[in-house]
């Protein structure tokens, strides 16, 4: 390979890897999840191009094929074989696969990440390539960070910039997740505490400590209570080892009054006296006063998680089937909170999440890959002499210790992971145990150019490479991204269009599920949405032509959600959204009932507490006027959690209907003596 074309592949790589350093930017609201779903679509695409153009260069020299003797590269390739292995073993290998637009982390964008950090590890060997790339993630953190603030402060300072997306109450910036944006702010603190300890010019240094200010800043204002607490702990053995390691006596007392001022502020806001003033305080304050507040939901998750681990250790149920160990073991009082409450597809605690989708071997290989971290920056710091120079990488290994205590509160997400992994490229580059390490540091060596004698490199017909990237790199591109982005974009138009006029956000639907693809299970959910919102407002008012087309609606939806259930048999909220079409449906067909009890029988099974169930079979069975089995299920989601008051309240309004149409049923005086019982 001449020199040229060389320089040319590691233009592509470096310009790819930048873009993807500013992906956290994108957001794309003609979509299902605007500000996860095109970030990882547009990443996938950029890995794709940069990978075949590596691929190039690894194949005909040699310098560019990954160290697979480096700790770092085995652990993570051991972890993702192994990811791959228990998808396959587990209980449903599209979703693992997949993933869903909402999360987009399953074993393909996982992948697209190894290969991200393989192509890293590989190309570039240069400091001066690294620091482009670290002042690139860093430049993207503080724009992240400045439409954040802008978002935030906009409206207060009665400011209408169209072109900011609504926020919640906290900051979410680009990233949709005030937890997401606390987590990505917080791994550029680090990054830039990094270069600021690599970086000689005062000018730049100064530039780097602003950055480093401005993302704390962030990181609080977010304020999420796991990042806090992660990057609080790590903040205390930092202070903890300049006062140990450090020779100076100047920064040993600096070191131990921030320390006493860090404790004692600690203290300070947990005290019940000081609370009046601590809501006075900025938002993150009050959060790190209450640090268990809200932790139930959290705890019961992590529970229901390990009962899932318990149940498979070994392999696990598989990489994204969390919701399947958590349908199982539901606890119907989540209900009390809303119906948002009763879904989770995340432990919210990613070693746990590990240990129930991957089991035993899954967690190892993952801890594995931090051991690696660990190791290869504690023996980096041990061979160093200056605690100048060992500043860096104890600052780089903090971070990596921060982010996994965060992950015991929260899971991974996409804007945080492409920082992640373009930071374990940065340890397997800086930790590199050769002659040369420190020299590459400081220089440029190892450019485009410096090619292997003939004899040592690798021999491929160039003509038949060429066809294979011609073929495959578009078939991937367009397979695993463009159509899915399609397809996502038609469900949006048709969940839009509906709004308006049912008919024609149909006709979309139609299109948007006309093609396989898994953007269509989440697609068919909204279709349900859009049908169930229809005979919500069915009225006197609405012209037959309305009607019909509700029940063609109904129709399109049951034929659509049968498929998901055969894509997903053993998702009980796919099934009991069947059913709940099914009971819609018998107003056109009454066969539909006894479809309806089968299909509500088999979410039962899947989720046997799960009250949402026993009220769409109660309402079959009242369809049916078969109104003693109808109180009976409502009394029995009743049991599950007294306290949820809906149970309570759709068991009194059926009592009252049942009553008018049967008075003298001997059932309903039972009903009303077991709510008497109740309410004692």
């Amino acid at each position: 390979m001449s020199e040229k074309v060389e320089k040319i592949f590691l233009w592509i790589i470096k310009s790819g890897t930048v873009i993807i350093l500013f992906l956290p930017l994108l957001v794309y609201q003609r979509v299902f999840y605007p500000y996860i779903f095109p970030k990882i679509i547009a990443f996938q695409v950029l890995v794709e191009i940069i990978f075949a153009a590596w691929l190039f260069l690894g194949i005909y020299n040699r310098k560019y094929r990954p160290d697979f003797k480096n700790p770092l590269v085995i652990a993570l390739t051991i972890f993702m074989g192994i990811l791959f292995l228990t998808s396959l073993t587990g209980a449903d290998f599209a979703k693992s696969f997949w993933s869903t637009q909402e999360r987009m982390t399953g074993v393909l964008s996982i992948l697209h990440f190894y290969a991200f950090f393989i192509v890293l590890v590989s190309a570039f060997k240069s400091w001066k390539d690294w620091k482009i790339f670290i002042w690139a993630s860093l430049i993207c953190s503080f724009l992240v960070g400045l439409y954040g603030l802008a978002q935030k402060f906009a409206p207060q300072l009665g400011l209408n910039l169209s072109f900011l997306l609504k926020g919640g109450g906290r900051m979410q910036s680009t990233l949709g997740n005030p937890i997401f944006l606390a987590v990505y702010s917080m791994l550029h603190v680090f990054l830039a505490g990094f270069l600021l300890f690599r970086e000689k010019k005062t000018i730049w240094r100064i530039i780097i400590g602003f950055l480093a200010v401005f993302n704390l800043t962030i990181m609080l204002m977010a304020a999420s209570r796991g990042v806090m607490l992660a990057f609080g702990f790590s903040l205390f053995l930092f202070i903890l080892f300049l006062i140990f390691r450090s020779r100076t006596k100047i920064i040993k007392i600096i070191s131990g009054i921030i320390l006493v001022i860090f404790i004692s502020g600690l203290i300070f806001i947990q005290l019940p006296i000081f609370e009046p003033l601590i809501y006075k305080m900025p938002g993150f304050v009050p959060k790190l006063a209450h640090l268990t507040s809200g932790a139930e939901d959290r705890l019961d998750a992590w529970i229901i998680g390990l009962k899932g681990f318990g149940d498979k250790p070994v392999l696990g149920y598989g990489w994204e089937n969390y919701n399947l160990i958590f349908d199982k073991y539901y606890q119907p009082r989540y209900l009390a909170k809303g119906m948002e409450a009763t879904w989770f597809d995340h432990s919210h605690n990613q070693v746990i999440d590990i240990m129930a989708l991957t089991g035993i071997l899954g967690i190892l290989s993952y801890l594995l890959v931090f051991g690696a971290i660990f190791w290869l920056l504690f023996k980096k710091i041990k061979i160093l002499d200056d605690l100048k120079r060992k500043i860096p990488f104890v600052i780089l290994g903090l971070m990596f210790l921060t982010y996994f205590i965060q992950n015991l509160f929260v899971f991974d997400t996409p804007a945080p992971l492409i920082v992640f992994y373009f930071s374990l490229g940065l340890v397997a580059f800086i930790t590199k145990s050769d002659a040369n390490c420190e020299s590459r540091l400081n220089d440029t060596n190892n450019k485009p150019g410096d090619q292997l004698p003939k004899d040592q490199r690798a021999r491929f017909p160039l003509p038949i490479l060429i066809l294979l990237t011609v073929v495959f790199l578009p078939c991937a591109v367009y397979k695993f991204n463009i159509e899915p982005f399609q397809q996502s974009r038609l469900g949006i138009t048709a969940w839009n269009t509906a709004k308006v006029d049912l008919k024609s956000g149909l006709y979309w639907f139609e299109k948007a599920l006309d093609k396989p693809c898994f953007v269509n299970s989440e697609t068919r959910v909204y279709l349900a949405r859009t049908i169930a919102e229809g005979h919500d407002k069915i009225s006197l008012e609405m012209t037959e032509e309305e009607l019909d087309t509700l029940g063609q609606g109904t129709e399109l939806a049951i034929a659509e959600y049968k498929k998901n259930v055969q894509d997903h048999p053993l998702n009980a909220r796919y099934w009991l959204y069947l059913g709940q079409l099914y009971s819609l449906g018998v107003k056109y067909d009454r066969s539909y009932i006894e479809e309806a009890k089968k299909t509500l029988n088999t979410a039962l099974e899947l989720s046997p507490k799960r009250q949402q169930t026993y009220f769409e079979l109660a309402r079959i069975y009242y369809y049916e006027k078969n109104y003693q089995k109808a109180l009976d299920l409502l009394e029995q989601a009743v049991v599950l959690a007294p306290e949820v008051k809906e149970s309570v309240q759709k068991l009194e309004r059926v009592i009252e209907a049942v009553e008018k149409e049967k008075p003298d049923l001997e059932e309903i005086e039972k009903a009303r003596k077991f709510l008497e019982y109740l309410n004692r």
